[in-house]
């Protein structure tokens, strides 16, 4: 190291010491913290490391639902909800009820239709009307009625009026 400070050393350009102050405790607090970001839900709970925090009300500081809020952890567990640089009130709530999964012995009652995975296309059978050949009284009348309609000028361009 004698070698290395003799290469690199330089001597300071002016005397003064531009350090600043060593931060204090809470300055540290909020330095030194976990952070991370998380929604709101529509409800207004927050939910983190599968802890939920219900958000109270704010005085003046409007939290929307689906809004982004970040949860802090400090150094010592304390826990903070921000929103806009500004802290939240906030209480922990239990974890909402999980729906009940039914046990064999009460699903032996219902039967179950089984879901094929893959859709098949539609093939109508073979005495479908479509397969029929067309009736000929409808055929007699789609023409009639092809022979009958007024003919715009529009179909024949060069036809003089």
């Amino acid at each position: 190291m004698p070698e290395h400070n003799q290469r690199f050393a330089r001597a300071a350009a002016r005397p003064e010491d531009y350090h600043g102050r060593a931060p204090r405790g809470a300055e540290l607090d909020r330095i030194f913290r976990l952070e991370s970001e998380r929604t709101v839900s529509d409800d207004w709970v927050v939910r983190y490391d599968n802890r939920f925090f219900q958000l109270e009300p704010q005085s003046g500081h409007i939290v929307p639902a689906r809004s982004k809020v970040w949860v802090c952890e400090g150094r010592y567990g304390r826990m903070s909800i921000e929103y806009g640089g500004h802290e939240l009130r906030w209480r922990e709530i239990a974890a909402p009820a999980q729906p009940q999964v039914l046990d064999a012995a009460a699903r032996k009652g219902y039967s179950r239709v089984p879901i094929s995975v893959k859709k098949r296309k539609w093939k109508p059978a073979a005495n479908h009307p479509w397969h029929e050949p067309p009736r000929p009284e409808v055929q007699k009348r789609a023409i009639k009625l092809a022979a009958t309609a007024p003919r715009s000028s529009l179909a024949r361009p060069y036809a003089s009026p």
